[in-house]
């Protein structure tokens, strides 16, 4: 063989082995990111239903008002408004709800003497939510059905005990599996700072399990804004519509409207969306995995945080829901370190609603809130708790919670404000 041939067949050998070794090698590369993207799918949905089959989080329920007690009158109460419930706290009332066995009604007497030993209660600050909800928030399941206002665990000499205070005040006691132990030892980690319930206080014309606490550190004032992520292109992204779509037009007040059969989506100037769905076909966005309240919540927490990133808006918190025989409709809220923000006109921030699991239409009105790092002089601030609560109790049954009003004008300061 001449050099020539044998130089051409030795290059011809190594550029086959290069092509295989390149193979190989994408091969490989295909291998790995298939393997990447299968690990991705896995955290983002877990097994058994993807995200809608998953825990909820925590931090999707609106604040709570807290009240806890060490051990007998003499150790006092620590009573917090607005709290963000700790995951330990949740954990025992999680415990306690998935061993719980019905023991029927109590009175208030009764539940009051139970409340003078330690013991944790948690009000919702929002107002009453379905047990299925809220048992589907703390990760059970409850074949009970009734509207819960606020729970308690007490500490009896063996097991605690669970109650449970529905919209009208009432209050039914649910045995546990829980020890005792568990909550004394929880009660102990909490010193008391003067708090009380109305039913012990100078203000008994109060709703008799109203927190009430004395002053301590105000909350901050806050600006109140449309975010700047707020534009068409953002949430129709965000919402999963189509961003250049022609099937757009303008009402003369500024409003824009997509129609993208069978939905369609108007984006006010002032920040307000609405979106309607009128068929079948929607994206798995506006879709729960089922009809079940635990996949509801996990849809409507989806869509919120969709709303939420795709427009820079502060995070949105369930408050409320209204269960039909037809569906249901969810309520959620803004809220800065935990103190709720109220809408002058008393809307609330996203409404959901669903109809065989499927979102048939939701109202947002997106805002960012920061705190400002100087109270505003020109804003009044909250007044004393004491002369808020004599105010508040000519106003029989009513609550005295703290919260922000937003009426638009930007800068807002807390107030005392009275729920009826």
């Amino acid at each position: 063989m001449s050099r020539k041939r044998l130089k051409n067949a030795m290059q011809n050998a190594a550029l086959a082995l290069l092509t295989l070794s390149a193979l190989f090698l994408i091969t490989r590369l295909s291998l790995l990111q298939n393997i990447r993207l299968s690990d991705q799918v896995q955290t983002l949905f877990p097994a058994g239903g993807g995200q809608e089959g998953g825990e909820l989080p925590a931090g999707m329920v609106s604040s709570l008002h807290l009240m806890v007690t060490g051990g007998s009158g003499e150790y006092g109460r620590c009573g917090r408004l607005c709290a963000g419930a700790e995951d330990t706290l949740l954990q025992l009332f999680q415990e306690a709800l998935g061993s719980a066995g019905p023991a029927g009604p109590v009175t208030d007497g009764a539940f009051q003497k139970a409340l003078d030993g330690p013991g944790i209660y948690l009000e919702f600050s929002g107002g009453p939510l379905p047990l299925e909800i809220v048992a589907a928030w703390l990760g059970e399941e409850t074949d009970f059905s009734q509207t819960v206002r606020a729970m308690a665990l007490t500490a009896g000499e063996e097991e605690a005990a669970l109650y449970l205070l529905d919209e009208s005040g009432r209050v039914s006691l649910y045995g546990t599996s829980l020890p005792g132990s568990a909550v004394r030892e929880k009660c102990e980690g909490f010193a008391p700072n003067g708090a009380c319930f109305a039913y012990e206080s100078d203000y008994r014309a109060l709703s008799p399990y109203t927190v009430l606490t004395v002053d301590s550190a105000l909350p901050p004032d806050i600006q109140g804004e449309r975010p700047a992520g707020y534009s068409a292109y953002n949430l129709l992204t965000a919402l999963d519509f189509n961003a250049h779509t022609l099937s757009r037009y303008r009402e003369s007040g500024g409003a824009e409207v997509v129609e993208e059969s069978p939905r369609s989506l108007r984006i006010s100037p002032d920040g307000v969306v609405s979106f309607i769905n009128r068929g079948e076909g929607a994206p798995a966005l506006y879709q729960a995995a089922g009809q079940g309240l635990h996949e509801i919540l996990a849809a409507a927490w989806r869509l919120a945080s969709a709303l939420t990133e795709g427009t820079g808006a502060s995070p949105l918190y369930l408050c409320g829901a209204e269960v039909g025989e037809n569906g249901c409709t969810l309520l959620f809220r803004y809220q800065v370190e935990g103190v709720p923000v109220f809408f002058s006109g008393e809307e609330d921030a996203l409404t959901i609603t669903f109809q065989e699991g499927n979102i048939t239409a939701f109202t947002y009105r997106c805002r960012v809130y920061t705190a400002l790092e100087e109270d505003t002089a020109e804003l009044p601030g909250p007044l004393p708790a004491a002369m808020a609560q004599a105010i508040a109790a000519g106003y029989p049954g009513s609550r005295l919670m703290m919260g922000y009003v937003d009426d638009g004008s930007g800068q807002v300061a807390a107030q005392w404000l009275r729920e009826d």
